[in-house]
């Protein structure tokens, strides 16, 4: 199995584009998975510089439904006319930051026939699962912000209850891909082993600890080291300051940035 970030904020190699998003492909056997689409079309641009081809894609997962997740979906929706989008209900709500609309792309919603509600934990190929459920038992490991969801005449917290990330089984172990992890990584790892039960081999994704003090970051680097996890890829909303507060916190995991076109094999 083959991981692939093909959108993250950072990228050594003049060829690429790189812009504040995410997105990692997955290649499982035949199968050919996205999980979260960037902030806009760049995406398209390296796909095709590393020889993926969109319209073969049969599956997109939306961690939740931020921008910087979603951007590309009109231009993923151009070049592909067959993927189904899992998701959980709640992803187009009208979400900002301050006054700043930060949702889902308003210009192009993806047509219902081509959305996959997710209210259990599905596997979408052969080991690769996505989850729904991301019970917080650490409040501190949270990353709610400022970030309000608007309906109609009502302004609330967004607590992020469409988030999800995928969990991969193989040979007997675990790896798991975040988005932003909003609802805090932590908690997605500890929700994750209570499900699985199996020793952690890679965590991917954003950990959304960008500009965090240096004292929840060394919280986070506390219940990380009460699991046994082989390696991680922190990359997107981290933040490469707070990576290096995480990683010097953390001598057992081997641990390195994710950055546009990072290769994984599991």
């Amino acid at each position: 199995m083959k991981l692939k970030i093909l959108m993250e904020n950072t990228a050594f190699q003049t060829d690429v584009k790189a812009e504040h998003g995410f997105s990692l492909f997955i290649e499982n056997n035949k199968d050919k998975i996205l999980f979260d689409l960037g902030q806009t079309d760049a995406l398209l641009h390296n796909a095709k510089l590393f020889e993926i081809k969109i319209e073969e894609i049969e599956t997109v997962v939306l961690s939740h439904g931020h921008y910087d997740h979603t951007g590309a979906t009109e231009a993923f929706l151009k070049a592909n006319s067959k993927a189904k989008f899992y998701v959980k209900r709640g992803f187009d709500c009208n979400r900002f930051s301050a006054d700043r609309y930060v949702g889902v792309p308003l210009s192009c919603p993806i047509p219902q026939n081509r959305i996959v509600y997710i209210d259990n934990p599905t596997e979408i190929s052969e080991g690769i699962y996505v989850m729904p459920d991301i019970n917080i038992s650490d409040m501190q490991d949270t990353h709610f912000n400022k970030f309000k969801v608007k309906e109609e005449d009502e302004t609330h917290d967004d607590k992020f209850a469409d988030e999800l990330y995928i969990a991969i089984v193989k040979n007997e172990k675990l790896s798991l891909i975040s988005g932003c992890a909003h609802r805090g990584i932590s908690n997605i790892i500890t929700s994750a082993s209570a499900k699985f039960g199996l020793p952690i081999n890679l965590i991917l994704g954003g950990f959304h600890i960008k500009n965090e003090s240096e004292q929840k970051i060394a919280h986070l680097a506390d219940r990380l080291n009460t699991f046994k996890i082989e390696q991680m890829c922190p990359c997107h909303c981290t933040g490469i300051e707070s990576y290096v507060l995480l990683k010097n916190a953390c001598p057992s995991i081997k641990m390195q940035y994710g950055h546009v076109g990072l290769n994984y094999f599991l």
